[in-house]
């Protein structure tokens, strides 16, 4: 096959540009059909010959091309459009090629790039380009060049496979972290990008608002997940006992610590604002030994990735002098938000039918319904505890024997009351008492009278449950209809009298 120099043929027709881009462009695909980038190529040359012979070339093998002649054009079609290759020819002797190689990982992840150079350039032989992309050097043939744009679609076209299949991975990874709002969308976005950063990761939030979900989502997307994932709740420790925790002891046959038992995976220090201060120094001086390692590339420090969560406002801490500035700014490095339920209601639905999910499938039974009404009313409520009250209103809803489907008399008595002074729980007049009575009753009906199901579902002792059922009038544990209420003086119905399905006594018409 012959070999060609480009560049040196006819000139090209005259294109018209849109008003839109800057001037030195031409968009030449079609306006009505949006273009994919497994087959939209950039062309770039500030000689007009050269770029047209480059574009009917790309043509002929069946791509759409955009043509431009400027470095700003070329930044103004990439922040517009994501291209599965960028061609620039010349590109020895483009002054702003960081700039746009930068514009290119930005906008255009998954995109090759094919740099041509002159034939006595250095570039690409003794001058190695600071950016990854494959170089022509010219006269180049033409299957030489049809080789290397093939070539550079394959590498794109894997790279987007990559990235489906790590995102297909990172929503399995994230399954606890229920929603579609905009916030709990940026929050997936922002794992993904940390869970790739080996840096000290912070994750603030309210009280029952998922920071636990968080830092777990983010080991387990991370290339530490086959690794160990420890924890340390820092609120239930002193300085000794945190000292022994994560160093061990300092014997031949000493206990190991959590750095050396999590060697290449992650711990969590749960609680961190309460780290007693003469720690804080000696913690903040094991970060900052890490930072120092990660930085030289170096193996001086634990091969260990610590993820830090807090309720509180360590910023406020640190300036009432109750917090190290040293050891937030080591902790800041990246920080996670977890959104309180009250700027994400419209994820509430989902929230609802996810625990209503893990109800049914923990006790065995088909999963109940909400009604439209019972709806509006929990997305009517404050939620001063987040995620994790509201998980526990639908537990609690669902083990209470009421109708198939859950409407707002249901849900109300089991919703927290903001008014501190009121007794009852709810309008209806129910109190706390009444309200444990119900729940232990329509728990141990469920279950059919099973003692040790019921104590497990409500999470309590057998001997608690005994005891509340001898209170409420139950017959002891192992006689005669125990598994009964004892019926009131007078009944006719006999007391050992078995149990319906559903678990309620059958009455005598």
């Amino acid at each position: 096959m012959n070999e060609f120099p480009h560049g040196a043929h006819h000139e090209p027709h005259i294109l018209r540009f849109p008003n839109a881009a800057p001037s030195g462009s031409s968009e030449v695909t079609p306006a009505a059909e949006p273009e994919t980038p497994a087959r939209s190529v950039l062309v770039f040359s500030p000689r007009p010959g050269a770029r047209q012979l480059l574009a009917d070339d790309v043509r002929k093998r069946g791509m759409s091309v955009c043509e431009t002649d400027s470095p700003d054009a070329m930044l103004f079609h990439l922040s517009r459009q994501e291209f599965s290759c960028c061609i620039i020819d010349d590109a020895d002797n483009v002054s702003r090629m960081q700039e746009v190689n930068a514009a290119i990982r930005s906008h255009s992840r998954s995109a090759q790039v094919l740099c041509i150079v002159g034939e006595d350039s250095r570039w690409g032989r003794e001058t190695v380009p600071t950016f990854e992309c494959e170089v022509i050097e010219r006269p180049y043939t033409a299957s030489r060049f049809g080789a290397a744009l093939l070539n550079a679609l394959r590498r794109g076209e894997l790279i987007r496979e990559n990235e489906k299949l790590r995102r297909q991975l990172l929503n399995r990874n994230l399954m606890d972290l229920v929603g579609s709002t905009a916030a709990m969308q940026s929050l997936r976005e922002s794992i993904r990008i940390a869970a790739d950063d080996d840096r000290t990761v912070l994750v603030r939030g309210e009280p029952g608002s998922g920071t636990t979900l968080i830092a777990e989502g983010l080991h387990r997307c991370s290339r530490r997940a086959a690794r160990p994932f420890l924890r340390i709740d820092c609120s239930l420790h002193s300085v000794e006992t945190l000292e022994l925790q994560l160093f061990g002891e300092n014997t031949p046959d000493g206990v190991p610590g959590y750095l050396q038992m999590a060697e290449g995976g992650s711990i969590r220090l749960d609680n961190v604002d309460t780290v007693a201060l003469p720690f804080q120094r000696r913690l903040a001086q094991l970060l900052e030994q890490r930072a120092a390692s990660l930085l030289r590339g170096s193996v001086e420090s634990p091969n260990i990735r610590f993820i830090a969560a807090t309720h509180g406002d360590l910023n406020r801490l640190a300036m009432e002098g109750r917090f190290r500035d040293d050891l937030l700014q080591h902790l800041s490095g990246i920080t996670l938000q977890s959104p309180p339920l009250r700027v994400r209601v419209n994820d509430i639905p989902l929230l609802v039918e996810h625990f209503i999910t893990q109800v049914s499938l923990k006790e065995g039974r088909p999963p109940r319904q909400i009604s439209a009404e019972g709806l509006r009313t929990l997305e009517a409520h404050p939620w001063p505890g987040t995620v994790r009250e509201l998980q526990n209103v639908i537990e609690r809803v669902c083990t209470v024997d009421v109708n198939d489907s859950i409407g707002p008399d249901d849900l109300r008595p089991w919703m927290h009351n903001n008014d501190p002074d009121d007794v009852s729980v709810d309008g209806m007049g129910m109190t706390l008492r009444e309200m444990e009575r119900k729940l232990i009753e329509s728990t141990f009906a469920r279950c059919n009278g099973n003692r040790e199901r019921t104590a497990q579902i409500l999470k309590i002792g057998l001997r608690t449950l005994s005891g509340k059922l001898r209170e409420y009038g139950y017959p002891p544990r192992g006689g005669p209809g125990s598994n009964l209420k004892r019926m009131p003086a007078g009944s006719t119905v006999p007391t050992g009298m078995p149990a319906d399905s559903d678990g309620q006594e059958r009455r005598a018409a």
